[in-house]
């Protein structure tokens, strides 16, 4: 229900679509591959165009084990701990 990057609080009906995998690097449109970013977040993940600019990486989001996951540049998983971050739709109902 929120943005999965960690200690975002942006909730995910003001995020954006993400491709976990760029849609530029052969990522699909498909529900596994996608999750949602708020707008700050989707433009500073990684998706392969910082490093070729030399700038310095901030990480990038992956699905581990059923989880959307910060990939920090010095290979930390982190997750967003916002009470919220762990329920989805179904859980409001």
């Amino acid at each position: 229900l929120v943005c999965p990057w960690p200690d975002c609080k942006v909730p995910a009906d003001r995020c954006q679509v993400h491709h976990l995998v760029a849609h530029k690097n052969g990522g699909q449109t498909n529900p596994s591959n996608l999750s949602t970013l708020c707008a700050y977040h989707n433009g500073v993940n990684d998706d392969g165009a910082r490093a070729r600019r030399r700038e310095k990486s901030r990480g990038r989001m992956i699905r581990h084990r059923g989880q959307v996951k910060l990939v920090t540049p010095g290979r930390k998983l982190l997750g967003n701990t916002h009470d919220l971050s762990t329920m989805g739709a179904m859980d409001l109902i």
